[in-house]
């Protein structure tokens, strides 16, 4: 699929497989998660969900410095969450595209159970800060109930991701080009999904258990 101007203009594929962009991508792994949070790549990460943007493009939009974006969308490359996806060449100048991997970014709790994850998230209070933040959305942890909601988060966020798979290999992006309809259809039938899971009804009995919600 090359389309041809002259020997110094020309549009190419990337040559590192399909430009087909999946719905969501669900990050689990500490050291993503970690690139995700960081302003610099959260900022970049952001534009090329909704659009592929070259390293200019980039720059411009973000005022920033072409060879520091460069730098950045590299570490994003190499952790998976951007792609190249074709090159443009005009004037012997090759300017190369990038994506997001998906057009959906979920942030799951780490997999503790793992050795990659007991040694390399620099956060070691990370489920404890979460559960600070679930306060502010109007839950209330007492501190007794610490350690057993710790352990209820990480089987909740395991059998979320779950569901998400289930609905991820449904196929629907083959049979739907629209990707707002697509989302909207995901998020509808997950939250179903979830409502009717005899596990998720579990965990929700135990979650109204263990946290007290502010009235």
């Amino acid at each position: 699929m090359n389309y041809m101007y002259d020997s110094k203009d020309m549009i190419m594929p990337a040559k590192n497989g399909s430009d087909k962009q999946k719905d969501i991508l669900i990050v689990d792994r500490f050291d993503d998660i970690r690139l995700i949070m960081s302003e610099k790549h959260n900022r970049i990460l952001r534009l090329v969900i909704e659009s592929e943007l070259s390293v200019s493009d980039l720059a411009k939009r973000l005022k920033m410095n072409p060879g520091s974006i460069y730098y950045y969308l590299k570490e994003l490359e190499k952790h998976g969450l951007v792609r190249q996806v074709r090159e443009e060449v005009k004037g012997g100048i090759v300017k190369k595209y990038y994506r997001s991997a998906a057009r959906q970014i979920v942030l799951g709790l780490p997999d503790f159970g793992s050795q990659e994850g007991r040694g390399g998230f620099p956060d070691p209070d990370y489920l404890q800060r979460l559960v600070r933040s679930i306060g502010f959305l109007g839950y209330h942890l007492p501190e007794e109930n610490l350690e057993d909601a710790s352990d209820l988060l990480v089987r909740f966020d395991k059998r979320m991701k779950g569901l998400m798979i289930e609905l991820q290999n449904s196929g629907l992006d083959d049979v739907e080009a629209d990707g707002f309809i697509r989302s909207s259809a995901f998020n509808l039938v997950l939250g179903i999904r979830a409502k009717d899971d005899p596990e998720m009804n579990r965990l929700h009995a135990e979650f109204g258990k263990l946290f007290l919600r502010y009235e």
